[in-house]
């Protein structure tokens, strides 16, 4: 493969089935009303030709051609697979409470009995200020006997997502399958997850402001991204702000997914851990295409370049007034 196909290949994508011969109303009413013209361009294009050529086609930048893609797939326009025997990648949702699988009520006292559990639903009761019935009784012992976690895990998942307002035991359930299947499976690793979470949800704050959200509630899209990037990825409120006012100066418009890509390429070189780490990346980005530029002046670039940086000391003052100028 040369490097041109190599920069500019991409996953494949198709029209979403759902949608095919109508614009669905979610489309009709946002992601149409709030496109550009250069998303707009985009989306016919690929209609028409698919994605091959699309940037040439369109008359935009291939990051333009690809931030529109990413727009219309967020949107729920397009979706990932090829030809007509593509289907749409199957989401993985929190894992239903009846993946476990249920018990008689003497399996449940015999568990209960066997692992010394009294204590610990006593205590499970009293942090939920309920007296357990049957069905619960089951719960608490299925989540210790099928997915080998400690009573005190379960009680501090109780006690987490009671002071989140989930204060039932089927949410924690539900929580805690998925915790499991996601590799959090010792009450040590659950207090490192509690942690992480609560830091990101503090942070998620300071990144609405500057994304200019207000009080409405996330969309599903943004907090998959905000919780990616804060918890799981690792990445500081101050290098998302660069990020941000980054992809606002190259494409003219907020694209997470756009964001996404500039935060994954900075993690990958290993400098997203502080603002200069990044701003010294970019500088050194920056001064090779100049060497390269320099020794072939007749060559055009095969990629848009890597935005410029700025005075880290206003970046976020900046990208807040940008979002509450744009949001007004």
């Amino acid at each position: 493969m040369d490097m041109k196909q190599e920069k500019t290949e991409r996953a494949p994508l198709k029209v979403n089935d759902g949608i095919r011969g109508t614009v669905p109303r979610l489309a009709g009413k946002i992601a149409l009303r709030e496109a550009s013209a250069d998303d707009l361009r985009v989306l016919l294009v690929f209609l028409e030709r698919g994605a091959e050529h699309i940037a040439r086609d369109a008359g935009v930048s291939q990051a333009r051609a690809d931030a529109a893609l990413d727009y219309w797939r967020e949107a729920g326009i397009l979706t990932d697979g090829t030809g007509s025997e593509a289907t749409e990648p199957k989401k993985t949702p929190l894992p239903a409470s009846d993946e476990l699988i249920p018990m008689t009520g003497k399996e449940t006292a015999e568990i209960i009995r066997r692992r010394n559990l009294s204590g610990a639903i006593d205590e499970a009761q009293r942090l939920l200020g309920k007296t357990f019935n049957t069905t619960e009784l089951k719960t608490f012992a299925e989540l210790v006997e099928q997915l080998e976690i400690e009573p005190a895990y379960i009680l501090t998942l109780i006690s987490w997502c009671k002071r989140r307002g989930r204060g039932t035991l089927y949410y924690v359930r539900g929580t805690a399958v998925s915790l499991v299947s996601e590799g959090v499976v010792t009450l040590s690793q659950l207090e490192e997850y509690i942690s992480r979470r609560d830091a990101a949800e503090s942070e998620i704050g300071q990144l609405r402001k500057m994304f200019g959200i207000g009080e409405r509630a996330l969309t599903k899209t943004e907090e998959k991204r905000f919780t990616q990037w804060l918890t799981d990825d690792g990445f500081s409120v101050e290098v998302i702000g660069i990020a941000y006012d980054m992809t606002v100066n190259k494409i003219g418009k907020v694209s997470l997914a756009y964001i996404d890509k500039l935060l994954k390429i900075w993690k990958e070189a290993g400098c997203a851990g502080s603002v200069g780490e990044v701003e010294r990346y970019v500088e050194r980005e920056r001064a090779e295409r100049g060497k390269t530029a320099n020794a072939n002046p007749s060559r055009a670039p095969k990629h848009d370049a890597i935005p410029s940086t700025y005075d880290s000391g206003d970046f976020f003052a900046r990208a807040v007034e940008r979002s509450y100028k744009d949001n007004k």
